[in-house]
């Protein structure tokens, strides 16, 4: 995405923007980071040095006429500035960072500093430094690929549209707090990309979904913005937003309260997964569990009683790896110590972090799992990547269970209307039924559930239509569309799923029946 890079200097630095400058090394780099900004908003903002520069040209726009030239100073010699108040060096990091709670909040997140930590790396002095640790930045400036380095200490300022640009994931939104500086870059690329009837259609859109991805409200912003600035556009926009024409109802079960705070995990998360290193998260987890035990074992059934569930908070310590929107609510995949105390992968509803934040723990802390460390230090670490893929291989979202097969019968009208020509999973197909009975022998293992199906599939027709798919059989998502399909569909396997179904369906049809 090409645009105006320089567009990032023109007010007070953003965390996002001074933790992409020093490539995600914010914690060990703040001074670094603010230096980087300055020079740059120097060079290509301000265009105060030539296109061929050394360091004394840079250094005597920086520095105050009383600040010392020599190289033979050490660092310690500007811990309190050179005495020139007015001199850049006596600017602390506060100085140039406008602290809020939500951005202290956002740096402690980044950095995995506490308050204390925090306050004192606030205090530093970014340009209370020797020459050479400037020089040193020009350098690796270059290295990034915002200079060109020429012999004899000579500096060649590049081309606009030859500097680094920020990542796409930057530009459209994904910023805890919007800043009007941020608005000019994003309105730069959609006029140039969209039409007016594009980004009119890409606002609704965008309304909609903005409920799932909160980080779309500055995206949001600009195409409104971009919108009324047109000739006509606030009248166009108005009528647009009154009347669309298609609508996307997602069904989001939660409160607004509650909304709010998977919001703010939400947003948390991504802002981890921008830095470089990433990180480890903590937290509070509510798990729920049913207790009620199976109706098999339990009768005569007492119609009154429903089923009942317990739970239990339990601290969870894990490597987020991706979140995915899935029936009704927002899960987090992530791998490390799950709510059973086993080192693996796990999916949580973010609704039932009970945590007011998400604990950050530098890689260096001692509650980091030692499994997690060697697998940061070996390249290792699981990606999303690997979650798609899982997801592939079987139908469910608990992809870190083993699959098994699903064989599941419906009236051939049921079928038509319902289940044919419709896209459930690749591995969700039909089946005919004299090809059943083979695959039963070849993917049940367990004897007594293979001779139990292959019964049951001798008293059904073979008029009947038949499905198979590759499934995670506990996984609350393939368990919510069977009962969907209840009663046009009979599961057939795996018999433990058969089994779960006729608990629920003998429990409920209790509930209806006439007491005698």
């Amino acid at each position: 995405m090409s645009s105006d890079i320089t567009a990032i200097f023109q007010s007070a630095p953003t965390i996002q923007i001074l933790h992409w400058l020093v490539q995600g090394n914010l914690a060990s780099s703040m001074s670094r980071a603010v230096r980087f900004w300055v020079i740059l908003g120097m060079i290509y903002r301000d265009r105060l040095l030539p296109d061929l520069f050394h360091y004394p040209d840079l250094r005597d726009r920086l520095y105050t006429r009383h600040h010392p030239i020599s190289d033979k100073f050490k660092a310690e010699t500007f811990v309190n500035g050179c005495g020139d108040r007015h001199c850049i060096c006596a600017k602390s990091l506060n100085n140039w960072l406008h602290i809020t709670k939500d951005t202290q909040l956002h740096f402690q997140l980044l950095t995995g500093f506490d308050q204390q930590q925090l306050e004192a790396e606030l205090s530093q002095f970014p340009f209370a430094t020797v020459h050479r640790s400037i020089r040193a930045d020009l350098e690796k400036l270059a290295r990034l690929g915002w200079l060109k380095v020429l012999p004899r200490g000579e500096f060649q300022i590049l081309a606009v549209d030859l500097l680094p640009q920020l990542p796409p994931d930057l530009y459209l939104g994904f910023f805890t707090e919007r800043s009007p500086s941020q608005l000019p870059i994003v309105n730069s690329w959609l006029s140039q990309n969209l039409s007016r009837q594009q980004c009119l259609d890409l606002l609704v859109a965008l309304d909609t979904l903005s409920m799932v991805q909160p980080n779309l409200e500055l995206l949001l912003d600009s195409l409104s913005e971009l919108l009324v600035s047109e000739q006509d556009g606030d009248r166009l926009l108005s009528q647009h937003q009154k009347l669309p024409h298609t609508f996307v109802n997602l069904d989001y079960i939660l409160p607004v309260n509650v909304q709010d705070r998977v919001d703010d995990y939400h947003k948390q998360l991504a802002d981890l997964w921008h830095t470089a290193d990433s990180g480890v998260i903590q937290f509070d987890y509510e798990v729920i569990k049913l207790t009620s035990t199976s109706i098999t074992q339990s009768l005569p059934i007492n119609p009154n009683e429903l089923s009942r569930f317990s739970s239990d908070i339990k601290q969870i310590t894990a490597y987020p790896v991706c979140i995915n929107y899935l029936r009704r609510a927002k899960y987090l995949s992530a791998y490390g110590i799950d709510p059973d105390g086993n080192m693996g992968w796990h999916n949580y509803r973010l609704d039932r972090i009970t945590s007011k934040s998400l604990k950050i723990l530098a890689w260096g802390d001692r509650e980091v799992p030692k499994h997690l460390k060697q697998l940061r230090n070996s390249g290792k670490l699981p990606t999303p990547e690997v979650v798609q893929i899982e997801l592939q291989k079987a139908w469910g979202f608990k992809f870190y269970e083993e699959p098994q097969l699903l064989l599941i019968r419906f009236s051939e009208d049921f079928a038509r209307w319902y289940v044919d020509n419709t896209v459930r999973h690749p591995t969700f197909k039909s089946i005919p039924y004299n090809q059943i009975s083979p695959l039963i022998q070849k993917a049940i293992s367990n004897a007594h559930d293979r001779e139990s199906i292959l019964a049951i599939l001798k008293q059904r027709s073979p008029s009947d239509r038949y499905y198979q798919a590759l499934i995670r059989p506990n996984d609350i998502n393939i368990i919510q569309r069977l009962r969907d399909w209840r009663p046009n569909g009979e599961v057939l396997a795996p018999i433990s799923l058969r089994q779960r179904m006729i608990d629920e369906t003998t429990q409920e049809l209790m509930h209806y029946l006439p007491l005698l």
